[in-house]
């Protein structure tokens, strides 16, 4: 059976669409882990929420499939904001990181990850939900290899979403302060930035983007409660090969992830699709301990 360059292609964008899904939800982690310095566990549940209400604005309330994207991303921001001034807030003043508080922070993330999904579990059962959108723009045709519209949207809205995050936080005065908070808290206090406020603000950008993957994913997949695990277990390993806590890492880990999986699975064997992030994760971390765009912390004694 002789080598087909045009099989190798589909399923490298085919990878390239899902490895940009990965990328915005290990965005929202690199952001959160910035601001709080903790992993937010409960961010699959997050963009399993996004999904639903995106699901729900879409085929319950008849809204345009782009306005209920935008509309998951509002809510979510708003429940990011809520989680984060409700449940972190206390342990966020106490420090984060490897402190008492900072192990607080990550079982609350472990006790809101299965609060969320007993709520999703109370209003939407657990059965799964197609995601019905009538999309108007054609299948794009590349090298005799059709992309259907929900694959085209989704890398699409995926990139213009990266490229507007970047320009937020590089060239408008919120998007600075972010920065300066992310980069150390106590010196952007003592330069007048309201820090508890920009906290909240990263919580809600970073929810906003799991939502939107969610709403984004929807009418590839189906929409259900268990659907957040795996894509935080994918986003993980994504923001941990590109460089834990590097936005651009994130990006180039999805990617990298959602292209390795995708051949691993046509080429390996495809029942054992979900374990090949994992392989790169490891691959990655042997050579690159720190990840692809991770610097190595210095410690001195």
């Amino acid at each position: 059976m002789g080598f087909d360059f045009n099989s190798l292609l589909a399923f490298v964008i085919f990878g390239l669409t899902i490895g940009v899904v990965y990328g915005i939800v290990a965005l929202g982690i690199s952001l959160i882990y910035s601001g709080l310095d903790i992993v937010h566990f409960a961010h699959g549940e997050v963009y399993m929420f996004g999904a639903f209400l995106g699901l729900v604005l879409s085929r319950d309330v008849g809204i345009p499939y782009p306005m209920a994207l935008v509309g998951a991303m509002i809510l979510a921001a708003l429940l990011g904001v809520f989680i984060e001034r409700v449940f972190y807030r206390r342990l966020t003043r106490s420090g984060g990181g490897y402190t008492v508080a900072g192990m607080g922070m990550i079982i609350c993330g472990f006790g809101m990850s299965v609060a969320l999904m007993n709520v999703a579990f109370l209003i939407w059962g657990a059965d799964a939900e197609p995601f019905p959108v009538e999309f108007v723009i054609p299948p794009l045709e590349v090298n005799d290899i059709s992309i259907p519209p929900s694959y085209l949207l989704t890398a699409v809205v995926s990139v213009f979403l990266m490229g507007v995050l970047n320009y937020f936080l590089r060239k408008t005065k919120y998007g600075l302060a972010i920065r300066a908070v992310a980069h150390n808290k106590d010196i952007a206090f003592l330069m007048g930035i309201n820090v508890p406020m920009f906290i909240s603000l990263i919580f809600g950008l970073a929810c906003a983007l799991a939502a939107a993957a969610g709403v984004l994913i929807g009418p590839m997949q189906s929409v259900q409660v268990e659907m957040g695990y795996l894509m935080l277990m994918k986003a993980f390993a994504a923001a941990v090969v590109g460089g834990f806590g590097s936005l651009p890492g994130a990006l180039l880990g999805g990617v990298m992830v959602g292209v390795f999986e995708n051949l691993g699975a046509a080429y390996i064997s495809a029942s054992h699709k979900d374990i090949y992030a994992f392989l790169l994760l490891i691959l990655v971390l042997m050579f690159r301990p720190a990840g692809l765009f991770g610097v190595e912390a210095k410690v001195k004694a």
